[in-house]
């Protein structure tokens, strides 16, 4: 039996398992993290994560998806937001390979989720799709006629960052009007407690409002939706996939929005041309994880 190490690191938690070729995960652990402690210490949360995963385990690779613009070739952070601050040039491969001795695998979070969803979910045999990643931050896999696009700066599927409202909301990255400040759970937070007297610190805070129709809250998702909508148009129109599945830890809280995203969808013009197809991620927020250990069986020739 082959065993890997499988870790999904975003801005609020660290999620990691252990996990066979045959998909079975064997062991689960999940870390709440403050990226604004610093690199440092996000790196000792990974040291911890690991170190409990491997422990009296045989263990051939480490499969990683982090936050961040990922340079596939040495494994480490070409560029992160300041959703996990002081994150950029981070050397992950080198740092857990040093470490652990165990050949160490990283890629974009938003990538392994797109790759989770083929191995065990929503995109199984599909061979053009976007999957969108929407939790701290946003972004996407983007996988056309079978191949991953990456891009020359590894930029490719940075969708938090398209402007889809020119000098609207400033963004962490220097720019207004990203994606990201409009279809995150960390827009909606912030968004809620700028029109509200009432304060919030969590999405699951902000959906607690929802459920009980909080007037503020209902209007802020509405947005989300409105947002969320012209942005998958927008994707099929640059794109043309077959399907855009939306993952994230976001695609939890479905059931709060997801029949006001399908039918703005399909009520669009685009549907005079062809019917966009939307499905959200079979794996739910796990789908990063399955795909860090798609990626790490991948490495040693066993998917």
């Amino acid at each position: 039996m082959s065993k890997v190490v499988a870790i999904d690191i975003g801005g609020t938690k660290t999620l990691g398992a252990l996990i066979d070729e045959k998909a079975n995960k064997l062991k689960e652990i999940r870390v709440d993290t403050n990226p604004h402690l610093g690199p440092e210490n996000l790196i000792h949360s990974l040291y911890k994560t690991i170190d409990r995963l491997i422990e009296g385990e045989e263990v051939r690779c480490i499969g990683i998806g982090s936050a961040g613009r990922i340079n596939i070739n040495d494994g480490t952070v070409f560029f992160a937001s300041d959703n996990i601050p002081g994150w950029t040039n981070t050397p992950i491969k080198k740092i857990i390979e040093d470490k652990f001795g165990i050949e160490t695998v990283v890629e974009n979070d938003c990538r392994v989720t797109g790759l989770g969803e083929e191995w065990m979910g929503s995109l199984k045999g599909v061979s053009s799709y976007v999957c969108l990643a929407l939790g701290t931050g946003v972004g996407a896999a983007v996988k056309i006629e079978g191949n991953m696009l990456h891009g020359v700066h590894h930029s490719a599927g940075e969708l938090g960052h398209m402007i889809i409202h020119p000098h609207g909301r400033s963004c962490n990255c220097g720019l207004n009007g990203c994606l990201e400040q409009y279809c995150s759970g960390t827009a909606l937070v912030k968004i809620y407690n700028e029109r509200s007297k009432l304060k919030i610190s969590s999405g699951y805070q902000f959906f607690d409002l929802v459920k009980i129709s909080d007037e503020t809250a209902v209007q802020v998702l509405n947005e989300f939706v409105d947002n969320l909508a012209i942005t998958i148009i927008s994707l099929y129109n640059i794109y043309d996939p077959k399907l855009v599945v939306i993952g994230g830890g976001l695609i939890d809280t479905k059931k709060y929005w997801w029949v006001d995203l399908n039918e703005k969808i399909q009520n669009s013009p685009i549907n005079n041309l062809f019917k966009p197809e939307i499905a959200p991620a079979t794996l739910g927020s796990k789908a990063a994880i399955y795909g860090a250990a798609y990626l790490a069986l991948k490495r040693i020739g066993e998917a």
